[in-house]
């Protein structure tokens, strides 16, 4: 899976045009904010709009039943639901010319499935509880690996949850008697 190293932002995008040509920054800000609001009134208006070089923005449509005519036959709205963006082909070489390097995962856990079912039991023998955050930081995996793990751990009945979505902690369970 790609992941993007990080996101730039306007005043980055600004000052990196600025260094290409003689415009300065704030007339580029001024500029990249006039085009984000006719697009954006181009596509609730229903229009297509095209930036040669950049790609096509195009309105996604959402149909839905109004009631009926006094015909009896069904009438439909139809409703801008987002914004639908096709790359153009020139943009798509350029990307492409320049390949990303595979680069080590920091967070695939050292331990397999009995590790860190120790190192789980380890923990809640000095703790109280735990929650999925600190258990994928304390066996270094991904938060899937933790809820998976932890679903196996439930069937086991070495532990059981309380409370609820964001507040959800596992505690040891109680030995049946």
């Amino acid at each position: 899976r790609l992941i993007s190293r990080e996101t730039k932002k306007l005043d980055e995008i600004c000052s990196f045009i600025n260094e290409c040509c003689s415009v300065n920054s704030a007339d580029i800000k001024g500029v990249l904010d006039a085009l984000s609001k006719y697009v954006g009134r181009e596509l609730s208006y229903g229009s297509c709009v095209e930036l040669e070089g950049l790609g096509f923005f195009s309105p996604a449509l959402k149909t839905f039943k109004d009631g009926m005519n006094e015909k009896g036959e069904e009438m439909y709205k139809v409703r801008v639901d987002g914004v639908n963006f096709r790359c153009s082909k020139k943009l798509k070489e350029q990307v492409r010319k320049s390949q990303p390097q595979k680069v080590k995962r920091t967070n695939v856990s050292k331990f397999d499935y009995e590790g860190r079912r120790a190192k789980l039991m380890a923990y809640l023998d000095m703790h109280r509880f735990i929650n999925l955050t600190d258990y994928q930081r304390f066996v270094g995996c991904t938060y899937y690996v933790a809820k998976s793990d932890f679903k196996k751990f439930e069937e086991e009945k070495l532990v059981q949850r309380q409370g609820y979505k964001t507040h959800r902690v596992y505690i040891l369970a109680e030995k049946e008697e």
